[in-house]
C-alpha cells in the first residue's frame, strides 16, 4: 500500500498545505484591503511625480507643449550662475547646521540628563519641546523682523552703544548667509534633543554607576562612554539634517527671495524659480532630479558607513 492516499493525482499532505495556504490568505487578505489605499495614494501623488518630473526633465516644456531635448537641460546646469552659486550656499548651510546638530543639542540633552531632580528634568524638557508647536513659517517671520532695518537686533545694538554695527542684515551680500544661519539660535530643536535624550536613557545606569566608582569625572564619562554609545543617533541627525538642507528652501524664500542679488540662493529656491516664475518646467526638473541623486547619495553612503562600522563592532 502506498504511503499516502492519492486523489486525482495530489497526495492528502499536499492537499492540506493547499488549504492551509488558503485559509491563511483568506485571513489576511482583509490586512491586504486596507493598505491597499495608501499604496494607490502613493503611487498616485509620489511615484507618479517624481517619474513624470524625471522624464519632463528631457524635455522643453511650453503653453504649446513639449518637445525632447535630451540632455540640453542638464547642460545647462554648469552654465547657470545662479545655481552655481545657490550649491556654494548649500555646502556652507548644510556644513554649518551639522556642526549644530552635533554639538548644541546633545550638550543640552547631556546637562538635562545630569540634573539629579526628576521633576526638574520634566520641566527643562517641557521648555525646549513647546516649540516644535509653533510652525515654523512664524518662527522664520519673527527672525526676519529681527533682521530688518529697524528690529529687534539693531534696536538691542543702538541701545548698548554699539550703533556702528547695525545694518540691514538680510540686504547686505557679506553677513546674509551668517544672518540665515544664526536662525533659530541657540540650535536647540525640540526634535533633535529627545533624540538624544532618549539615547542617554537608553544607556543602562550600572554603567554609569560603575564609571562613577572608578573615579571617573563627568567629562571622562560623557566622553568614553555616552558619546560612543550616542553615536547612533548622531548619525541619525546628520543624515536627517542633510536631506532638509538638500531639498528645503523655505527659509532663504520668507527671509531673502535668493537676495540680494543670488547671495542667499539655494538650490531648491533655484529649482522653485525656474518652475513658479520662469515656467521652465524641464529645466526645474532637471534641478529636481540632481536633487533627488544627492539625496540618495547620501543616504546611501551613510546606510553603508553604518552598516561598516556595525560590523566592525
Amino acid at each position: 500500500m502506498a504511503k499516502y492516499d492519492t486523489i486525482a493525482g495530489e497526495t492528502a499532505p499536499a492537499l492540506s498545505r493547499k488549504s492551509i495556504n488558503w485559509e491563511r490568505l483568506r485571513h489576511i487578505s482583509p490586512l491586504y484591503l486596507m493598505v491597499l489605499p495608501t499604496i494607490v495614494m502613493l503611487l498616485i501623488f509620489f511615484y507618479y511625480p517624481a517619474i513624470n518630473g524625471f522624464l519632463t526633465s528631457f524635455q522643453y516644456v511650453d503653453v504649446r507643449g513639449s518637445q525632447w531635448v535630451g540632455l540640453e537641460n542638464y547642460q545647462r546646469l554648469f552654465s547657470d550662475t545662479r545655481l552655481l552659486q545657490s550649491f556654494r550656499n548649500l555646502a556652507f548651510l548644510a556644513v554649518f547646521n551639522v556642526c549644530v546638530v552635533v554639538t548644541m543639542p546633545l550638550i543640552v540633552a547631556v546637562l538635562i540628563f545630569r540634573l539629579k531632580s526628576m521633576t526638574a528634568q520634566y520641566w527643562w524638557r517641557i521648555v525646549f519641546v513647546i516649540p516644535i508647536v509653533v510652525p515654523s513659517v512664524a518662527i522664520i517671520l519673527v527672525w526676519r523682523w529681527m533682521y530688518s532695518a529697524d528690529g529687534g537686533l539693531n534696536i538691542l545694538l543702538s541701545a548698548v552703544g554699539l550703533g556702528s554695527l547695525t545694518r540691514s542684515w538680510l540686504g547686505d551680500r557679506d553677513v546674509v548667509m551668517w544672518a540665515l544661519v544664526f536662525t533659530n539660535f541657540p540650535w536647540v530643536a525640540g526634535i533633535n534633543f529627545l533624540i538624544y535624550y532618549a539615547g542617554l536613557q537608553d544607556i543602562q545606569q550600572e554603567v554609569l554607576d560603575a564609571a562613577v566608582v572608578d573615579g571617573a569625572s563627568s567629562f571622562r564619562r560623557f566622553r568614553s562612554i555616552e558619546l560612543p554609545l550616542l553615536r547612533p543617533q548622531m548619525r541619525l541627525l546628520v543624515l536627517l539634517t542633510l536631506v532638509f538642507w538638500l531639498r528645503s528652501f523655505e527659509l532663504p524664500l520668507i527671509m531673502t527671495n535668493g537676495g540680494p542679488g543670488f547671495a542667499s540662493m539655494v538650490p531648491g529656491l533655484r529649482m522653485y524659480y525656474a518652475i513658479n516664475r520662469d515656467f521652465d518646467l524641464g529645466y526645474g526638473s532637471a534641478i529636481g532630479t540632481i536633487l533627488f541623486l544627492l539625496v540618495l547619495v547620501v543616504t546611501v553612503m551613510q546606510i553603508r558607513l553604518t552598516r561598516s562600522r556595525d560590523d566592525a563592532i
